[in-house]
């Protein structure tokens, strides 16, 4: 029932429109309103754009999302034990001109927490990073904007009917906005929901002692899709407890709304 729901609000008129408008708290009464059984969700709101890639040919990039962009050390500063906090957006793997293994874009925010530069990053394994080229673009958090310099793509992991890169990035705000030229969807087919028990409303466990608690954040990965490392692929991008949905925006963002 919940998934049915899900897909009736994805197919309503509040979406799929230019200057559509993604409200959070109406979904959340979507998800709480499936079934008496559904006592709270937790739903974190995830934008991704995939980015069609112009294979052997050098190409600039320009990717609007229209929402501006959470950074995770947003009111601190952006650097941490002397090394520079980032990797705010994910993005799914591809190979480039002169660098033989996966690769996967990262950013690195500037002192003043509104601009950065992206970098291009492989993974020696799921949390180890190892930046291989630095410089290759930059990033507005504030207008929710990344840019990319001339590079050359030679292929991508994920092919949607033509090569892409899925490019994500939590918002700023949970009520996403489809602003001028981006028209708003939900995108189901990327969409998981989990059901846990609630063992306090159930009575099972009213003490509260063994209840599973549920993450307000988005899970722990560096990528989207499936992990290379190295050359060798060892695994999918995993998911925790919650509802998972993804929005898209085509015409300049592509926004998901997760709860990983």
């Amino acid at each position: 029932m919940v998934v049915g729901n899900i897909v009736n609000y994805a197919n309503s008129s509040q979406l799929n429109k230019f200057g559509a408008r993604f409200k959070y708290s109406k979904f959340q009464n979507v998800i709480d309103n499936s079934h008496e059984a559904v006592t709270s969700n937790i739903t974190n709101v995830v934008m991704r754009r995939d980015m069609a890639a112009a294979l052997n040919q050098f190409a600039e990039y320009e990717i609007c999302y229209g929402n501006q962009f959470h950074i995770k050390n947003h009111g601190h500063s952006p650097v941490a034990n002397g090394k520079i906090i980032g990797y705010n957006i994910k993005s799914s793997g591809f190979k480039v001109s002169g660098i033989s293994e996966t690769v996967y874009f990262g950013d690195s925010p500037n002192m003043d927490q509104k601009t950065g530069t992206i970098f291009l990053f492989k993974l020696r394994s799921p949390t180890e990073p190892v930046i291989v080229k630095k410089g290759i673009g930059t990033i507005d958090y504030v207008k929710g904007e990344i840019k990319l310099n001339p590079i050359k793509i030679l292929s991508t992991v994920l092919t949607k009917g033509q090569p892409v890169i899925e490019i994500s990035a939590t918002p700023y705000s949970n009520d996403v906005i489809g602003l001028q030229d981006l028209y708003l969807q939900l995108d189901t087919s990327n969409s998981t929901v989990n059901m846990i028990v609630d063992g306090i409303d159930s009575g099972e466990d009213v003490s509260g002692s063994t209840y599973i608690v549920s993450s307000s954040y988005t899970n722990g990965s560096l990528v989207r899709g499936p992990v290379q490392i190295e050359t060798t692929t060892t695994t999918t991008e995993s998911t925790t407890t919650g509802t998972t949905t993804t929005l898209s925006v085509t015409g300049g963002a592509q926004t998901s709304t997760t709860t990983y």
